[in-house]
């Protein structure tokens, strides 16, 4: 059994995989948000980082050259 494998997801998974993803953070949320609200700016900055490279990879221009 290969961990990293290349697999084609169907439409229903990702839905699937999303609401999972959710939940569990709501419920996480939920036990953690006094953490939360004391480095809420640290939770900010790691958001807007993580987000810059998918931001760039789908608004840059697939034709270089």
């Amino acid at each position: 059994m290969r961990l990293f494998r290349t697999k084609v997801w169907s439409a229903i998974d990702i839905v699937l995989l999303k609401w999972c993803c959710f939940l569990f953070s709501m419920i996480a949320g939920a036990y953690l948000s006094d953490f939360t609200k004391c480095y809420l700016w640290f939770f900010a900055i790691a958001a807007i980082l993580f987000g810059v490279k998918p931001t760039i990879h789908y608004f840059k221009d697939d034709k270089q050259g």
